[in-house]
């Protein structure tokens, strides 16, 4: 389980008021969601910002302790920002049961350089995220995938990730995550190599029908010679 904790307090009044109270001493209003039921709470603002700013993703887990009540292992559900600060306005977190799956989203982030970029080719990272079910025991902020082998027209679907098996993916079909593609420039390099080899033959065609007319010119002197 992660080390990452952050502090609580229950709230025991809401509305939109107590809300902006709570803004005001610096506090962030949360709900943890969980067991069937909703409880309202707050955090500081700095250890929240602390806590996000530590790169955590949707289905990082972490601990919340809640005073008077413990702690828990929960993850990040949802975030409201204000529009045009981007300060939270409001989070939503979720409180993991053992044993009991739950859905989340995990990032997918690609290592390494694949070699068709390196010969040309255009590397492509079309999905960075897929959503999941899965029990919390498993369950993991991001997947890496290496894209170093991936050659021009490679590419790597949903299905060639490398996830526990206690994973439910939950996505329509069997997408490709990230590819190696042909660009223009090389479908215009492969033209020009075609057009250019009938261009050979022609050249080397030339000095074959040069030496067949020195050829004629040659047995012109011999048939002169006979004749005298």
């Amino acid at each position: 389980m992660s080390k990452l904790m952050i502090k609580a307090i229950q709230k025991t009044e809401t509305g939109k008021n107590q809300n902006n109270r709570l803004r005001i001493a610096g506090r962030v209003p949360i709900n943890i969601i969980g067991a069937g039921k909703s409880t309202p709470a707050s955090v500081l603002e700095t250890e929240l910002d602390h806590l996000l700013a530590s790169g955590i993703r949707q289905a990082t887990l972490f601990d919340l302790d809640m005073e008077g009540a413990g702690s828990s292992n929960v993850y990040v559900k949802e975030i409201q920002r204000f529009p045009g600060t981007n300060k939270i306005r409001h989070i939503d977190l979720y409180k993991v049961i053992p044993g009991k799956k739950v859905v989340t989203k995990v990032s997918i982030i690609t290592t390494g350089t694949a070699k068709g970029s390196k010969s040309g080719g255009q590397f492509e990272h079309l999905i960075h995220e897929i959503k999941i079910k899965t029990p919390p025991e498993d369950m993991k902020d991001t997947i890496t995938v290496d894209v170093s082998e991936l050659e021009i027209g490679d590419h790597i679907k949903v299905s060639q990730l490398i996830v526990p098996k206690s994973w439910e993916i939950l996505i329509n079909g069997d997408p490709i995550v990230t590819s190696v593609n042909v660009t223009r420039a090389l479908i215009a390099a492969e033209k020009t190599d075609t057009t250019k080899a009938p261009e050979t033959g022609k050249a080397g065609a030339t000095p074959a029908a040069a030496s067949d007319k020195s050829g004629a010119k040659a047995k012109a002197p011999a048939a002169a010679a006979k004749k005298k």
